[in-house]
């Protein structure tokens, strides 16, 4: 009987201790805080889904979406001065204009990157909105979106490793964007772009496009936010 007793005890111990680290397995794969980096200053978190227009998806518990800026356009952008969503229950399509975000006079419009009612917008980033810049994928989110496809538009979109390798990619293509937006400038007679050096084998250091004019801002939304990345590109 006290054998029994025994090897009772040590099933449902080992069912337990099954079930805590199952959980937090499961915690692990969805905090922000689990990171998968394609470079150290480039975070991606575990958990959360990448569009090709440098967007990210949250899936929320209640079927809602959290939508925002990555890591990688918070950093190479710059300060940010003001997040303008599309109005609250409007209904937008993937690839259609979401926010714009604004530094001093310029401007620059990120995109969907699902189909979805804008059922929220962050009410933080209205009084603060350097908080995309400290917290891209936590207090710095920009919109909640209730999605109206997500089965058929989840699949398009990147995470983990494949969100890292892609991520890599962008930024080699970064480093060469930026330097034909230099030589282009300085044969034009333009000012070149003032500050923006690359370093560590060629990773943009942050705030690069902080010193860039609306031009090279419009080019960076065509060529890495818009239709030159695979991105739906609207007039919205």
């Amino acid at each position: 009987m006290v054998a029994l007793f025994v090897v009772a005890t040590i099933i449902v111990f080992l069912v337990i201790d099954y079930f805590v680290q199952r959980a937090a397995k499961r915690r692990e794969a969805l905090s922000p805080a689990a990171q998968v980096s394609a470079k150290p200053r480039f975070i991606i978190p575990k958990g959360y889904f990448f569009g090709k227009g440098h967007t990210w998806v949250e899936l929320l518990p209640d079927g809602l979406t959290r939508v925002g800026l990555d890591d990688f356009v918070q950093k190479v952008l710059g300060s940010v001065s003001e997040v303008e969503p599309v109005p609250v229950n409007t209904s937008v399509s993937k690839g259609e204009k979401l926010f714009t975000i604004r530094q001093g006079g310029k401007e620059m419009s990120f995109r969907s990157p699902i189909s979805g009612r804008i059922v929220a917008f962050n009410d933080d980033l209205s009084h603060s909105p350097g908080v995309v810049r400290k917290e891209p994928y936590k207090g710095g989110w920009v919109t909640l979106l209730e999605p109206t496809n997500l089965a058929g538009e989840i699949k398009e979109l990147s995470i983990g490793n494949e969100a890292a390798l892609w991520l890599k990619e962008e930024i080699k293509r970064f480093r060469n964007f930026i330097t034909a937006q230099t030589e282009a400038l300085a044969a034009s007679g333009s000012p070149s772009l003032a500050g923006v050096t690359l370093m560590d084998g060629g990773i943009p250091v942050n705030d690069v496009m902080e010193h860039s004019p609306q031009e090279v801002w419009n080019k960076f939304e065509n060529d890495f936010l818009g239709a030159g990345n695979g991105v739906q590109k609207t007039n919205a």
